[in-house]
Formats: structure tokens, C-alpha cells, sequence
């Protein structure tokens, strides 16, 4: 009688198992599927870049613990970008650096994550120290345009503007006039609009004064130095405390709807407010 195939390589493999086995070694076994994480994916995330020094150190912590993770974006688009592409569907998480408008509230939830502020620049050169607020208001109006008038060196103050929708110029114009200037900036106003683009020009116009949001890396930057406002210079302890007065909220957004949250959204949003993100907001 012939004996099928798959028996006689059944009987063989068993065959092999025992010899190996009576020859003082054990019998190699397939090696079991590895578990895959059911949270593993690529995640789209962009949005204000004052939030980034507070988002990249939470999604990079998330990702050990999940290094299936993978973030995509995790770039600055500014907050009404971040906030309408997490609306539209086109962005699984977004963050920004200030209040949320009452009009973009209805889809959104918000995840407070600390706070930066709108600091006011100049060449590390210059030799002025701080600027009043209305002092800065006639600066950026035009009124004052060398910067002797205010206890520097004589020389032409160059203004210089993030665009309309900044986070950064919002901050501003709350503080210094209450909105919006009412007869507009000044002529040779210069819009900018990103940090890199802001520090760029300071560069080439040593006469420059611009604004940008207060961070490691602008901290960090040698060109540059921020002034005191209406004495009180923009620090991680007078922003913590809210004696530096054009302080800005950062926040994560998602969606409210359930449904079109995923469920590695869902799981970073719980870590971040869970021990160890709460710890690292609270080490940056």
C-alpha cells in the first residue's frame, strides 16, 4: 500500500526531531508570530510652530513606548491651518499657540500642553534693554523711527511683521493695541512669515525689530536677544507665571467626533495627560 506524501514528510520531520534529540540537542521549532501593535500606523500632525517644543518631546516619548508609531508633519502651518485641517479631516491631530476662536470651536477638542509667548527682538548688538508698550506701539506705528528716540544708538528702527493669522501677531496686537492698530503699521513695515524668515532678515537689517514666539530655539539664537516689556523680560519663569503679559496658551487638537478619532489619537491623548506626559510638560 503506498503511503502519501504528507505523512511520510510528517514521519520524517518526527523522525529528525528524535535524533536531534538523542544526540543531546532539542528539536528547532518555527518561532511564534511576533504580536503586532494594534496602534501602529503613520499619524499626520502639524499646526502652530510656538507648540512644537512642547509637542515633539510628547510624540517622541509616545513612540518608544509604541515604535510602530510613526508621526508624520510635526511642522509649523501656524494654528488656523492646524485647526482647519483637523476640521476638514486632513490632519489626525494638530496644535497650536494660542486660544481657540469661538468660531472654530464646533468640531474640536483641546488639550491644554503649557505655554509660550510673543517676545520682541532686536540685534544682539543693539544697545537698547526693554520698550514699553506704548513705546512698542508707536515703533510698529510708524511714530518712532530711530531707534536714539527710545535710548539707542542713532540709527533707522526696520519693523518687521509676521503675516496676518500668526499666532504671534495676534499675541501682539492684543497687548499693544487692543486689536488691531487703527491707522496701520508702519510704511516700511516688512511682512515675514516664519521664525526662520524673521531671524533672516534681522540679520541683514541690524536696525530690525521683530516678533517671534519664545523658545529654546530662539533662545538659543546668538544674533538675536529679546527685550524686556514694560519691565519684564519673556522667561520660562515669567511665562509660567504670567508677569510676562503676552503669554499664549498651547494646545493639541483633535476632532469631538468619536468616530474620527483613531485609536493611536485617542491613546496619545490619554499619555499626555497621564504621569508621564504631565511630567514632561512640566521638565520643559
Amino acid at each position: 500500500m503506498r503511503v502519501p506524501s504528507r505523512r511520510l514528510s510528517l514521519a520524517g520531520a518526527l523522525i529528525a526531531a528524535t535524533i536531534v534529540a538523542s544526540c543531546g540537542g532539542a528539536p528547532v521549532l518555527p518561532a511564534a508570530p511576533s504580536t503586532r501593535d494594534p496602534l501602529a500606523g503613520v499619524y499626520s500632525a502639524r499646526g502652530g510652530g510656538g507648540a512644537l517644543e512642547a509637542v515633539i518631546p510628547l510624540t517622541r516619548a509616545f513612540a518608544k513606548l509604541h515604535p510602530g508609531v510613526i508621526w508624520q508633519g510635526l511642522d509649523d502651518v501656524g494654528s488656523d491651518a492646524g485647526i482647519k485641517l483637523v476640521q476638514s479631516g486632513d490632519l489626525d491631530l494638530s496644535f497650536i499657540s494660542r486660544e481657540p476662536k469661538s468660531a472654530e470651536a464646533p468640531g474640536i477638542v483641546t488639550v491644554p500642553i503649557g505655554a509660550t509667548g510673543t517676545g520682541v527682538a532686536v540685534s544682539a548688538s543693539n544697545a537698547v534693554a526693554g520698550l514699553t508698550r506704548d513705546q512698542l506701539a508707536k515703533i510698529f506705528r510708524g511714530e518712532l523711527t530711530d531707534w536714539r528716540d527710545v535710548g539707542g544708538a542713532p540709527g533707522s528702527i526696520h519693523v518687521l511683521m509676521r503675516e496676518v493669522g500668526a499666532a504671534t501677531r495676534a499675541a501682539f496686537e492684543a497687548y499693544c493695541f487692543g486689536g488691531k492698530p487703527a491707522t496701520g503699521y508702519a510704511k516700511n513695515a516688512i511682512e515675514v512669515n516664519s521664525y526662520d524668515e524673521t531671524v533672516r532678515s534681522m540679520k541683514s537689517f541690524q536696525g530690525s525689530i521683530g516678533i517671534m514666539s519664545v523658545t529654546s530655539q530662539s533662545f538659543a539664537e546668538a544674533s538675536i536677544r529679546f527685550l524686556a516689556v514694560d519691565g519684564v523680560s519673556p522667561t520660562r519663569e515669567t511665562l509660567a507665571d504670567g508677569t510676562y503679559r503676552m503669554r499664549r496658551p498651547l494646545y493639541l487638537v483633535y476632532p469631538s467626533d468619536p468616530a474620527k478619532v483613531k485609536p493611536a489619537i485617542r491613546a496619545f491623548i490619554d499619555f499626555v495627560n497621564g504621569p508621564e506626559g504631565q511630567h514632561i510638560l512640566a521638565t520643559l
